[in-house]
């Protein structure tokens, strides 16, 4: 049921958010023209939503999924609400807002959602999680960000933006796709039990994947775009941004990978266990998918969307290839093909910066070698101290004193100080009185 808001959420952008924090001499009128755009498109995907529930519901043979597809249709409005004043704090490069609205927004939901899974609401905690982010992060963003909006359509401006945003929509789109086929054929070909866990595994890595991906690309796009004709200082600046990221995605995400089990555990009881290996695969996946998405934003960030479509084609092939060998094999190898298919994504996201700018994988992987071998090497370090350390609130402590402290020296040994940098910068960012 996600699938088919993210969808519509695709459609309610439809690319324009990024239009106008590329296009450099922005008016009110497309400010404007962008807003009552996506509450026309909302109201038109709510209503198709609500129509189609019943033949959804009735595919996957699970009559609940009717009332469950309509409650969480509910949130396309809080989101058609969110878009601009979201598009103007990355315009400003209000970081500090944003992180504080997404943070916010993805504790509270989240609390709620494991409260409600341990009181056995089952899909409705996922449901009212997404329900409450959104409500949140749209009264949050409402209360801090200036804007007064203006119920005016200029087709000027509407045509100006959607001649970069049209590559941009069909191009979200087949992301989109490419995300989320797996659990469209799970459902279908495997069982809606195998689609329960594999959904609650990828559920706890994107809690940190969700708000992480959209202030990093909230940060990057406007800041390369500031730049977009400088094409030395852009990839410089692209240089420090996968080292200083790769800092902090890696030592997180592998450190989720390895708590799992036990945080499953902890959280759901052991009737979810069976979601563990499937969150640890799909973090690995997330922190590829952050690294990867930097050479998204660079081609964006220069006007390039048209390359973006390309490579999306290439990527959605890839996914369905991996996805149908892995199939016939179960939830666990799939999401092994889904990071099998992210690391190639990787490579495709690569191309067109090497061909043009001379930075390709191999110089990203080698800027991005350190944080990758520390991470691995303390995650063995980590998995065969559980052997030893059965209390499993024992072995998440320990993980995240491996996972920050030891880290953090080992980064520090070997002479790498981008963490340090990121940690300075964050504290620079909370303290700052704008």
């Amino acid at each position: 049921m996600i699938v088919f808001i993210s969808f519509s959420q695709v459609f309610i952008d439809s690319g324009f958010s990024t239009a106008l924090i590329q296009k450099q001499n922005r008016s009110k009128e497309d400010i404007n023209t962008v807003f009552v755009f996506n509450f026309m498109v909302a109201v038109i995907c709510y209503t198709l939503i609500w129509v189609a529930a019943p033949y959804i519901s009735d595919f996957y043979e699970v009559p609940k999924l009717t009332a469950f597809i309509r409650l969480l249709s509910v949130c396309l409005f809080f989101n058609a609400a969110i878009t601009i004043p979201q598009t103007l704090l990355t315009i400003k490069m209000d970081f500090k807002s944003m992180a504080k609205v997404n943070v916010s927004a993805s504790i509270i939901s989240g609390f709620i959602a494991i409260y409600l899974a341990y009181k056995g609401f089952g899909e409705l905690a996922l449901i009212w999680q997404i329900l409450i982010k959104t409500l949140i992060t749209a009264v949050y963003i409402w209360v801090i960000v200036n804007y007064k909006p203006k119920f005016e359509f200029n087709l000027i401006s509407f045509k100006s933006l959607f001649s970069f945003g049209s590559k941009l929509l069909i191009s979200s789109l087949l992301n989109n796709i490419t995300n989320n086929i797996a659990s469209l054929f799970i459902g279908k070909v495997i069982s809606v039990k195998s689609l329960g866990y594999y959904s609650r595994g990828t559920q706890f890595a994107d809690m940190v994947f969700g708000p992480m991906y959209s202030v990093y690309n909230s940060v990057f796009l406007p800041s390369l775009s500031a730049i977009q004709n400088e094409k030395e200082l852009l990839v410089s600046q692209t240089r420090g941004i996968i080292k200083m990221s790769s800092s902090l995605v890696f030592p997180l995400f592998f450190f989720l990978a390895v708590v799992a089990k036990p945080m499953i555990i902890l959280v759901l009881t052991e009737k979810w266990i069976a979601a563990a290996p499937i969150m640890s695969i799909i973090c690995i996946a997330r922190a590829i998918t952050i690294i990867s998405s930097i050479n998204i934003n660079l081609l964006y960030a220069i006007g390039r969307s048209d390359l973006v479509l390309k490579q999306q084609y290439y990527k959605l092939l890839v996914r369905i290839i991996f996805l149908l060998i892995s199939l016939k094999f179960g939830i666990i190898w799939i999401a092994v093909a889904e990071l099998l298919a992210t690391t190639v994504h990787f490579f495709i996201n690569t191309y067109y910066p090497s061909k043009y700018m001379k930075y390709g994988a191999l110089a990203q992987i080698n800027d991005a070698k350190g944080s990758i071998l520390i991470s691995i090497l303390l995650s063995i370090i980590t998995l065969l101290l559980f052997h030893f350390i059965t209390n499993i609130i024992l072995q998440i402590i320990i993980s995240m004193i491996i996972f920050s402290l030891v880290y953090y020296f080992m980064a520090k040994i070997f002479g790498m100080t981008e963490l340090e940098k990121l940690l300075t910068k964050c504290k620079k960012m909370i303290w700052s009185k704008k």
